[in-house]
Parts: structure tokens; C-alpha cells; sequence
């Protein structure tokens, strides 16, 4: 259910015009079952071609590679850290690799498996989230330190902080390239049954309540399935300890042919 009258507004807007369905950002695309493997999943990650779920072992981490339409097809070791993987996304480095908030700083690794190729931010303790957005000069890391406020960090590629701001929702992460149908860098924040959608610097835009049901975890904007959805969040919910879900969000991204996109201004404009 969308909680801002801006979206609502744009969704039938968008609707009339095209005489397309668009259900908005927050409602259930698509969800699939994991396997269970009797380790504990923290987060999915979505690239191009598979989603990838992140398991911890005792003394390693793993990722289960899906289709986005949920059959299993393969399994890859990642070895270098024995902290949990909170929350994973997109790697700076490229796409043969992925990168994890691991309670001290970021850790990345081949997508294929083995070792961590870079351990980032290790002075960031209890870092809970991370994003990044393929082509984007920056990336993001939450951090919610014993007894402190929940802090988002902003770094450009080189390691160097822009900015930080307190955000009013969530913890984990997810950098989109679209929001309600308007292209632009956005941070989506999530983890309890609210999203929320900031520009870069910190800026809220939007806010809107997801339809899974669940608490999510770890989780990735990447491409939609089907592809005309565009940009859509991908995260884990688990119901229980043997019950785990990987959620397709809509974000509002459907392509639709033929409607002239929305300046950010008028965007916030109907937000507020």
C-alpha cells in the first residue's frame, strides 16, 4: 500500500495515459521459496542474469544463485570473513563481483567464489547496510553502532566520504536508478514494513509500505522480471527459520511507452 498521495497521483496519471495496469511502488511482483541449507540467509542480491542468496557457515559465507523466476542453478564459496553478511549489493569493482556490509565495513568477492579480493571501512563497526548503483560515483553504508543513532554514509568510489545523514526509516539499502517513473539516483531504505526514498544527500522523497508481510533483510535494486517492470527491489524476508522468501518489490519503474517523464521537481512537489 503506498502511504504518499504523490504517488498515487502519479500511478493514475501514468494509468489513464497509457491504459496500462500500474500497480505502484511497494506492491508484490513476484516472490519464490529459497532452498534451505540449515545456515542462516541475510540478503539477495540481484545482477543482470540471477539472483544470488547469502548465506553465513561457521567459517565462510555462500551465495545460492537462482533465476528470478526461483529455480536454483548454482552455488559459489566465498572465503575471507567470518562476520555476518548483512546486507549485499552491487560491487564498484564491476560486474563479476558483489560486495556485503559485514558488520565491519564492506567486504567483496567474486561472483564466481573464493577469496575477498578488498575488506573496505573496517573502522565502521556494526555496519548494517550497503548499495551501490552500477556507473554511480558513490556508494552507501549503514551503520547503527551500540547505543547510537542509525547513521548512512556516503562514499565516492575512491573510499573518500561525501556526506552522512540520519535516516527516519530502515537500515538496509538499495540504490535505484528510477523511482515512480522518474530516472534520477535514489537510496531506497527498508527493513521493517515501511520503504523510503531519499536523494543522495539525504533528502526524503517519498515514503510507501511494501507488500510482503514480512520484516526484510538484505536485499538489491536490479532488473525487473519481467524486463518492462524496469528497476525493482529484490530482498529477503524470512517468515520464519525455516521459511525464507526473496520478494520482488515494484518501485514504480513499469516501462510504459508513449508517457512524457515527470521532472524530480514536480516529483517532491507532490510528495509534499
Amino acid at each position: 500500500m503506498v502511504t504518499n498521495k504523490g504517488v498515487n497521483a502519479i500511478a493514475a496519471v501514468l494509468a489513464c495515459a497509457a491504459a496500462v495496469a500500474w500497480a505502484g511502488p511497494g506492491s508484490v511482483i513476484s516472490s519464490f521459496k529459497i532452498t534451505e541449507t540449515g545456515d542462516s540467509p541475510f540478503g539477495a542480491y540481484r545482477d543482470a542474469d540471477y539472483v544470488y542468496v547469502i548465506h553465513a557457515a561457521p567459517f565462510f559465507h555462500y551465495a545460492m544463485k537462482y533465476t528470478p523466476a526461483g529455480s536454483y542453478v548454482g552455488y559459489s564459496e566465498f572465503w575471507g570473513c567470518r562476520y555476518l553478511p548483512e546486507d549485499p549489493d552491487h560491487s564498484y569493482l564491476g560486474s563479476s563481483y558483489l560486495s556485503v556490509a559485514v558488520e565491519t565495513g564492506v567486504i567483496t568477492y567474486p561472483k564466481s567464489g573464493g577469496s575477498s579480493v578488498r575488506w573496505d571501512h573496517r573502522d565502521l563497526v556494526e555496519a548494517v547496510g550497503y548499495a551501490y548503483r552500477p556507473g554511480s560515483p558513490y556508494y552507501f553504508v549503514t551503520v547503527w553502532p551500540p547505543e547510537d543513532d542509525i547513521i548512512i554514509y556516503r562514499f565516492n568510489t575512491g573510499g573518500s566520504l561525501i556526506s552522512s545523514f540520519v535516516p527516519g526509516y530502515g537500515l538496509k539499502l538499495a540504490a535505484s536508478d528510477g523511482f515512480a517513473g522518474v530516472g534520477g539516483e535514489y537510496l531506497i531504505t527498508f527493513g521493517g514494513l515501511v520503504c523510503a526514498v531519499y536523494e543522495p544527500g539525504g533528502s526524503l522523497v517519498a515514503t510507501f509500505n511494501h507488500g510482503a508481510g514480512h520484516s526484510l533483510y538484505g536485499g538489491t535494486a536490479g532488473p525487473g522480471y519481467p524486463v518492462y517492470y524496469g528497476t525493482t527491489l529484490w530482498a529477503l524476508a524470512k517468515k520464519s527459520s525455516v521459511d525464507n522468501v526473496v520478494f520482488q518489490i515494484d518501485l514504480g519503474n513499469e516501462i510504459i511507452p508513449a508517457v512524457a517523464p515527470a521532472s524530480l521537481g514536480k516529483v517532491k512537489a507532490l510528495f509534499r
